[in-house]
């Protein structure tokens, strides 16, 4: 029989100190749940505009992954008072990329930060600080494990999430205070929080896939193998 090509699937990165050297950084549990879904992880380091265009072209599929706040200055706002740590380069190499995945037509899954950062490359406006914003807003900075699942979020029937998951209501796990303002072009809210934060967003038309995900399914599907389903459908998309 022969073997499916396995797909290539770039995933961007952080840059932290390690021993007071900068080192390209990405939480292991992505490459993991890449790896378990059958894609062959390519981790990618900020660069520039010309080397976002390479990497869309080599990979099959592209993950936003999480980390730093996104810059107000990449949606043309001020920043808060409550903005933490930003990467204005790092934030330029993903809009980039969004955009050279769009016209090689490669799929896109968001995650976290990168849910955030593929609403702002889409011409998207972001609220900086969620408790400043909404009074009533639920903990989105969870004190519990990682994989724990700390709130409620409803899901559209008429989504690609439902679709794959079969229920209109899940419990996630929540590490942010950036969420989805203003909806960027060819996005569609799919997934809302109690307290209306966006949770979850779809490409419009579906086809290349744009998906985005506010929570860490990375980190719960070492507890909940439903979890480990979105990148199996990412991987999927991506053959």
């Amino acid at each position: 029989m022969k073997n499916l090509k396995k797909p290539v699937i770039g995933m961007t990165s952080s840059i932290v100190n390690h021993n007071n050297i900068p080192s390209v950084n990405l939480h292991q549990r992505f490459v993991l749940s890449v790896k378990k879904a059958g894609g062959i992880p390519l981790i990618i380091p900020s660069g520039t505009d010309e080397m976002a265009e390479e990497w869309a072209s080599i990979c099959d599929g592209i993950i936003l992954t999480s980390g730093e706040d996104v810059d107000p200055h990449s949606f043309n706002k001020n920043p808060d008072p409550k903005l933490k740590q930003t990467h204005e380069k790092r934030d330029k190499l993903e809009i980039a990329l969004v955009k050279q995945a769009k016209q090689k037509k490669k799929p896109i899954l968001g995650i976290c930060r990168g849910n955030t950062m593929l609403n702002v490359a889409l011409g998207g406006t972001l609220v900086q600080d969620i408790p400043s914003h909404n009074p009533n807003a639920v903990n989105h900075n969870q004190k519990a494990a990682r994989p724990e699942p700390t709130h409620s979020i409803q899901i559209n029937e008429n989504s690609w999430l439902y679709k794959l998951l079969h229920k209109s209501t899940i419990r996630v796990n929540s590490m942010h205070h950036q969420a989805i303002d203003k909806l960027g072009s060819n996005l569609k809210e799919i997934a809302v929080a109690p307290d209306g934060t966006v949770e979850a967003v779809e490409g419009i038309p579906e086809s290349p896939v744009m998906w985005g995900v506010q929570w860490h399914p990375e980190e719960m599907a070492s507890e909940d193998p439903t979890m480990q389903l979105l990148f199996e459908a990412f991987i999927n998309e991506c053959r």
